[in-house]
């Protein structure tokens, strides 16, 4: 697995969704991605959703399918950005958030969740209205 901070994407080798016989799905367009070694390579395929588990955490993460020699996995940089994700280049390492409490989601995530079966709470505020004497 390679942390690119370099690549706008995530990617995943053909070879790798195929050992584990991941579902790919279409992209709806055709993708040019720019390699170092293969110069630009043209995919249409995106495995959803698919789960990983990096420094004993569990991340999902749409991985963008090419063929790719001697690598498995490119995490890029909307993965280490949507996660928080720091790299110490001084200590070679991947700083993780430390999560504490209650995180914040957007709505594409809550329904995306709620369609495999999270519960769910809603909580509401609704600010009462002043009359224009109280305001001023």
């Amino acid at each position: 697995m390679l942390f690119d901070s370099g690549a706008t994407h995530s990617f995943i080798s053909n070879a790798c969704v195929g050992r584990l016989n991941l579902e790919k799905r279409d992209l709806g367009c055709e993708l040019l991605v720019s390699t170092p070694s293969s110069g630009q390579v043209a995919t249409s395929s995106v495995c959803v959703g698919c789960v990983m588990e990096v420094a004993s955490r569990r991340f999902k993460v749409n991985l963008v399918c090419l063929s790719m020699e001697g690598l498995d996995v490119i995490l890029g940089i909307e993965w280490l950005s949507n996660n928080h994700v720091i790299i110490d280049c001084g200590r070679c390492s991947l700083v993780f958030p430390k999560h504490e409490g209650l995180e914040m989601i957007s709505t594409r995530e809550a329904v995306r969740a709620l369609q495999e079966g999270a519960t769910s709470f809603m909580v509401m505020a609704k600010p009462e209205k002043k009359s224009a004497v109280e305001m001023i």
